[in-house]
């Protein structure tokens, strides 16, 4: 037998014993087992593992169960101001097309009007239009960048949770 099928048998072993093989597998699988001493012998030994550890219970510390929960909370904080920060990007994205198309209405209606009386080409006047209409969002964009630093620190954050649940023990 080659190396390559003791790898492969092995492979399937342990995919068997956790998520499961399909029958064309555990055909060929069941074969090289009959065949194959030492693979028979890893399936053995992976399986009386097996039935070891679920004999056990596993108990998770009380330090491991506040750590986690600690974390978990942590994490769900940082995913609330993760919504509220979305729904406050969506405001300002409205406002910004709202203003950016006011702006541009308004280029428009008065633009044209003020480049009738100096007498400026179109040539200037449409691409008016275009920084005018964009403008608005740029400063959005801007604001929106200059304030963009986290509200709630995550150390601070773990800091004050720690404390909690140092106060609930």
């Amino acid at each position: 037998m080659t190396s390559h099928e003791h790898e492969r048998a092995i492979d399937l072993i342990t995919r068997r014993a956790v998520e499961g093989i399909d029958h064309s597998e555990s055909s060929w699988l069941d074969i090289h087992l009959n065949d194959c001493a030492q693979c028979s012998d890893y399936a053995a030994s992976l399986s009386s593992a097996e039935r070891l550890l679920r004999t056990r219970p596993v108990v998770a510390s009380p330090a491991l169960v506040s750590g986690t929960q600690a974390r978990l909370r942590a994490r769900a904080m940082e995913l609330r101001e993760r919504q509220s920060r979305m729904f406050l990007i969506g405001i300002s994205f409205c406002l910004g097309v709202m203003s950016s198309t006011v702006s541009a209405w308004l280029w428009w209606k008065f633009g044209g009007l003020l480049a009738e009386r100096l007498h400026l080409p179109p040539s200037i006047v449409e691409p008016g239009l275009f920084v005018v209409w964009m403008v608005p969002a740029v400063v959005f964009a801007i604001v929106m960048m200059a304030s963009s630093h986290p509200v709630i620190d995550r150390s601070v954050t773990l800091a004050l949770l720690g404390e909690r649940e140092g106060e609930r023990q």
